[in-house]
Order: C-alpha cells, then structure tokens, then sequence
C-alpha cells in the first residue's frame, strides 16, 4: 500500500531554495558518509542459525540474494546526481508562485510539438552499464531514501517525488504510456483509475502523451526513471526516436528530470545523434563499471572491500578466513559483476552445508560454477579472454571502446610522477575515443583530429559526453551562408486599345476617366 507523508518544510541549504515548498520537503542533502550509511544493506546471521538442518540454514542464507548491498563510489555520485536533478527539476516549478499555473498549461499543446527542435535545457542524465552490475538496485536504493508521494494540504497538491517506469520490450509509445499510468496508479494508490481513464482502445499516441505530460506536471513528478531504456533499440519506424524527442521535450517544458538506466545497447539510441547523446548527459552520466582488482590508492580496491563484506556472511559452524586466492578467484568467474558473484558465493555456500563439508575451495567453486551458472558460462569466458570480438557478441556486458563516457579515477594526493603519467595516459585515450566517436558520427577522418584537439583545448577537464556537446554547442553557433537572393525580372504590361488600367488615375479621376472613354453604363437606360 502507498505511503503519503504529510510535508514538513526545513529551512532552505541555499538561498535559489528558500520558499519553495516542493524543495523542502525533501529530506536534508546528504553528505557522502550519510548516504554510504543510507542504502549500505548488510544481513544480519544469527548465532543460532548456523545449527540449524542444512534444509533450513539455505532459507537464512538467502538474505544474501535479497539484502546484500555494499556502496561504492558509484552509489555516491548517482545520489548526488539524483539530489540534484530532483531539486533543480523543481525549480521552475514553484506551486506558491502564480508561475506554477503557467508551467501547467505549457504542457496542454506537448504532444504537438515533440517534432520541435527543444533546446540544450534538457535535465537529463543516464546510468549505463552490463547487466548484473547493479544499475537498477543501486537506483532504487537511493529513490528509496526520498518519500514517494508527500501531501501539501495548504497548496491542497500531491506531491510525486520520483517514479520509475520500465521501457517496454515492444519500444512502443503507447507501451510506455500504458506502464506510466501503471506506475502511477500504484504510486498512489489509485486502484487503476488514471489507467481506466486514459487508456482506451481508440487512444490515438498524440493524446496518450499529452495526457503524460499533463499528468506528470499536475503531480509535480520530481524524478522520472526509465528503465531497461536499451529497448528501444528494438523499436520500428522511429518510435525510439519519436519517444526521446517526447522526453527531452518533457525536460524543457514542463522541467521535469530524467534518468536512463540500461546496458549498453542503449547506445545504439543515444550515439547516431549527437544532441541525443548530450541530453543523456548534463547531469554527468555514469558509466557502471564492473569491480576492478587494480588499486591506485593503497587502501583496496572496490572488488576487495565489496567481497570482504559478502565473504563474512558465513552460515558456517566454524567461519573461513578469506584468502587471496578466493578473493581472486571469484573475480575470475564473476569478471567483477556484482550479481554474478554474489549468486555464486550464495550457491557455493548452499552446496557446501548441504553436502556437509562446509569450506568453499577451488574444487567447488569450480563445481558450482560450472553445474549451476552454466547459462552464463559463454559471457564470462568472453571477458575471460579480453577479446573484442568475443566480448561484443553479449552487448549487454561490456561498455564499448568507443564508448562516450570517461571517468578517470580517483587517486590520493602524493603519488607524484605516477599520477601525472596515468593522468597523461587517460587524456590521450581520451582524446582518441572522441576522435573515434566523430568518425562514427560522420566527420571525416581528417577534420576529426583537429576538431577533437579543439575541444579538448577548450575544454580540458570535460567527460566525453561534455565534449561532444561542446562541439554541436559550437556546430550551432557557427554562422549559416546566407541564401542567395533569386533575380527577379521585372515585366512591362502590354496595354491594349481602351484598356481599363490606363484610365486609372492615382489624382482620383478615374470615374470621369471611364465614363468619357464611354465605359460605364447608365442603368437608367435599361429600366
């Protein structure tokens, strides 16, 4: 059942928030230590459970598929990023200013004008990465630390804060309309009625988005995520493209924000067009890598805190210390996806208490891996290999080389020539994918160096995404030739004998000039 909280209003973090009613109240921003300790999710295994049959420990041990969530880096920039967008969305979108019913009625003609060319104000950003990563966990880990739907009884207004819509596999608009009023009902407890009333069997695509819109702004949606966005790659006729037009229009009118989060097949949508891809990223998209042994900063890796965590949720009698050789070997089979290494240190672990030698060495995990993960066997043997061939034939596990988005990593102060020397090594590979992705994006290959060096000149600490905007930005701004104006030859009337437009006069006289010439008849004679 949906949970309304009543607003409780605290007093604006900056000066753009004070009076804003849809803005405070929101929970506090937080700080990276308070949203590490809001989304960590750690199972608890109780002593008393490890005596248990083996039957029953494998229920407990479950916890471990359902509530095991260890934050990273990662998780810290997608909460600041959705902070972010979720109070900037709503600047615009103030329900004590008289302004708020004007925002309302731009989104009445939406649905007309979704062809339009909508400008660079779009609030948009995407989170792209393999399947089993943690895109979608990690997203609504965070969702859930902001109240869904909050009650304004002095504006007498509802309130969405966030709702995550899932893209249909048939990457149809009506589709989509169809699971935003799902997703809507439910949210707020509405028992179908917004479903019942806007879906019907002659709801043309024109009217179903236009009551998106308007719906989306009555409830001042802070946040709209869309999921699994990588199908609409299987669209036809334009609908993914008609599709992102109504979502970046939704961003410039109505201001309304929003995430994208798929594998990277989404791509294949956001890369033939450049204004697309840079409407996926002005909040700074993140690329959800999968966990990377390498360690620039002396304290660990990701992957070594990450299956330190997992690793102590032992339902064992007597609990195995863990060792590099198990640490390194799950990475080999999981290839440092999350999903894939914790369902396997869960069947690892089952198998071991049901075969009543509770230790996980080489032998089983190969075992297990092998018997129980056999669907996925020829994904992780692709990675395994490192080849690009092998690799790409599972579009949903591998951020391509060419791939937009570049994050460098985070080192710690005092690493001296190193530092300098990875920060050269990534600026180069930098510049090389931007100078790819022109290529593919139609620029010759011999202005694409230039451009590129350009850009980066101009913008030196600029992400992928930000450059290429960049580039259009410039592209836009650059003077279009003006058009030649046609000749056009002037033509001299030929008059002809007691031509009526000789008799005109500009004095006046035409009427006496006529009706001397003889060409005005008197009625008089004919009655």
């Amino acid at each position: 059942m949906a949970i309304f909280e009543t607003a409780s209003y605290i007093d604006a973090e900056i000066s753009e928030y004070e009076d804003h009613p849809l803005i405070n109240a929101l929970p506090p921003i937080n700080s990276p230590q308070q949203t590490a300790q809001l989304i960590r999710r750690i199972p608890e295994v109780h002593p008393e459970e490890v005596t248990l049959p083996a039957h029953i420990r494998r229920h407990a041990m479950l916890r471990i598929m359902d509530s095991f969530l260890y934050p990273t880096k990662a998780h810290l920039q997608l909460e600041q990023t959705v902070s972010s967008m979720i109070r900037q969305g709503y600047l615009s979108r103030n329900i004590a200013d008289k302004s708020y019913q004007e925002t309302l009625n731009k989104t009445a003609d939406l649905s007309k004008t979704v062809s339009r060319n909508a400008g660079n104000e779009a609030l948009a950003s995407s989170v792209i990465g393999c399947s089993g990563a943690g895109k979608s966990t990690a997203v609504e880990a965070i969702l859930a630390g902001y109240p869904q739907v909050i009650m304004h009884p002095q504006y007498q207004h509802v309130q969405l804060v966030w709702l995550k819509v899932e893209c249909p596999h048939d990457a149809s608009v009506k589709s989509l309309c169809i699971n935003f009023f799902r997703a809507l009902d439910i949210a707020l407890d509405n028992n179908g009625e917004y479903e019942q009333q806007y879906v019907k069997p002659r709801s043309n695509v024109e009217m179903l988005l236009g009551d998106f819109a308007r719906i989306a702004a009555l409830h001042s949606i802070g946040l709209l995520v869309i999921d699994e966005i990588q199908h609409l790659e299987r669209s036809v006729s334009g609908a993914s493209e008609r599709i992102l037009r109504f979502f970046v229009q939704l961003t410039n009118t109505i201001k309304l924000p929003i995430l994208f989060v798929g594998t990277p097949k989404a791509y294949d949508i956001f890369l033939p067009s450049m204004r697309s891809a840079r409407r996926a990223s002005q909040f700074g998209s993140i690329n959800w890598n999968r966990f990377n042994t390498a360690d620039k900063t002396g304290k660990g890796s990701d992957w070594d805190r990450f299956f330190s965590q997992l690793w102590a949720l032992q339902w064992f009698k007597s609990p195995q210390p863990l060792t590099d050789e198990i640490k390194g070997l799950f990475w080999d089979y999981s290839q440092g996806i999350a999903h894939v290494a914790v369902t396997l240190f869960y069947l690892c672990q089952t198998r071991a208490v049901v075969i009543g030698r509770e230790l996980i060495n080489r032998e089983l995990v190969d075992t297990v891996f092998n018997d129980e993960l056999h669907m996925i066997r020829p994904m992780i043997r692709a990675l395994q290999s490192r080849r690009e061939e092998e690799i790409q034939k599972y579009a949903d596990l591998e951020i391509p080389k060419a791939s937009l988005i570049q994050h460098e990593p985070i080192y710690s102060h005092g690493e001296g020539n190193t530092h300098a020397e990875a920060r050269q090594s990534a600026e180069k590979g930098k510049l090389q994918k931007l100078v790819n992705m022109l290529e593919q994006a139609g620029v010759g290959e011999d202005i694409a160096p230039i451009v590129a060096e350009q850009a980066v000149s101009e913008l030196p600490n600029g992400n992928l995404f930000e450059l290429i905007a960049h580039i259009n930005s410039l592209e836009e701004k650059s003077p279009k030739p003006e058009k030649k104006k046609s000749k056009v030859t002037k033509l001299t009337p030929a008059y002809v004998e007691n031509d009526l437009r000789m008799m005109v006069s500009s004095k006046g006289n035409s009427y006496k000039s006529m009706q001397s010439a003889g060409v005005i008849l008197k009625l008089s004679d004919y009655l």
